[in-house]
Order: structure tokens, then C-alpha cells, then sequence
């Protein structure tokens, strides 16, 4: 359970946009995690659609954004750290 609460907090500091950092993780997932969608496979790819004009997409987006460069950030610095 400290886990899950040390994740969330991570999370709602490195990802979400300012405003979110107070919100409780059941605020969280109503604001995300349960949009309704529907996943596609196509051309062996998982695909999640999403209404675009859902009040929460723009936000979505930007967490998608934010933890790619995250991710990025990482990598680069893994890469770094490892010997030639």
C-alpha cells in the first residue's frame, strides 16, 4: 500500500499539470483511468480511442507528453552511465 501511495505521489508531481498535485488518487482515476474509450487492434498495435472533445483529453495529452520526456530523459542518461 506505500508503494501504491509512494507511485501516485511520484506521479501527480512529475506528470500531471499543476492543480493536480492536492487530488486524491479517487480523483485521479475518475479524471483518467475511468474515460470510457474503446481499444482497437489494428496492424499489431493496441490502440486506445478516446472522445476529443472529452474535457479531460487535453490534460491527457500533456501527461503523455511529460512522461515521454521523462522517459527520454532517462534513457539518455542510462546510455550515458553505461561503459563503451
Amino acid at each position: 500500500m506505500i508503494l501504491a501511495f509512494n507511485l501516485n505521489s511520484l506521479m501527480k508531481h512529475l506528470a500531471l499539470p499543476e492543480g493536480w498535485e492536492s487530488k486524491r488518487l479517487k480523483a485521479v482515476r475518475f479524471g483518467f483511468i475511468s474515460l470510457a474509450g474503446r481499444v482497437v487492434n489494428r496492424s499489431r498495435q493496441l490502440i486506445i480511442r478516446l472522445s476529443g472533445s472529452h474535457p479531460a483529453y487535453a490534460i491527457l495529452l500533456e501527461v503523455r507528453r511529460r512522461l515521454r520526456a521523462l522517459w527520454m530523459a532517462t534513457e539518455s542518461t542510462v546510455l550515458a552511465l553505461d561503459p563503451p
